[in-house]
């Protein structure tokens, strides 16, 4: 009775010794598969922002160039005006140019005061700071996944948590490298 005592005693302990490194193993390995969803995360924002910002850049640049456009027809159309009035030979003709460059005019002051609604600039700036922001985020996280993964394979590697994760099937973790690719800055283009 004895024995089988001292032998129930030594397999508790043998078990309760099992149950905390193959928990603090689960803990750390459950902290990597998080982190790393955590860089896909910023990942797939980075993709989703970067397409639509293009868009949103695209179309405030389109809008602007139409404006700059009237803008410059209309500044066209006041200088012909102007140039005729020289040259008329008749109060009707004379009138005829006046309010040409009256209507011109017109629609000079309409395009410069849509002017002040073009953020096609801001747009751009806008656009490079989502950049550095979003970047700057995938950076951190990518640093936090390396911390994680750093920590998982220092506790599989020690003794014995090693043995541990040796039987449960745990082994070493790869840290985020950057491609060769990634050396150059990528490309952006409108």
């Amino acid at each position: 009775m004895k024995n089988i005592i001292i032998i129930a005693a030594v397999i508790l302990v043998s078990g309760i010794l099992l149950i905390r490194p193959y928990n603090k193993l689960v803990t750390k390995d459950e902290g990597v598969k998080n982190a790393w969803a955590k860089v896909q995360t910023q990942y797939q924002r980075r993709a989703d922002l970067f397409l639509n910002q293009m868009e949103v850049v695209k179309g405030a640049a389109k809008n602007e160039k139409e404006i700059l456009e009237g803008v410059t027809k209309a500044r066209a159309g006041i200088t012909e005006a102007q140039e005729k009035m020289k040259t008329a030979s008749t109060p009707q003709e004379l009138d005829n140019y006046m309010n040409d460059a009256r209507q011109a005019a017109m629609n000079f002051k309409i395009q410069v005061e849509a002017y002040p609604t073009v953020r096609s600039t801001e747009a751009f700036l806008n656009f490079q700071a989502e950049i550095a922001g979003t970047e700057n985020r995938v950076s951190v996280v990518r640093n936090d996944y390396n911390d994680v993964v750093q920590d998982f394979n220092t506790t599989v590697r020690k003794f014995p948590t090693n043995i541990f994760a040796s039987i449960f099937g745990m082994s070493v973790k790869p840290l985020f490298e950057a491609e060769s690719s990634s050396q150059k800055a990528p490309k952006i283009s409108f």
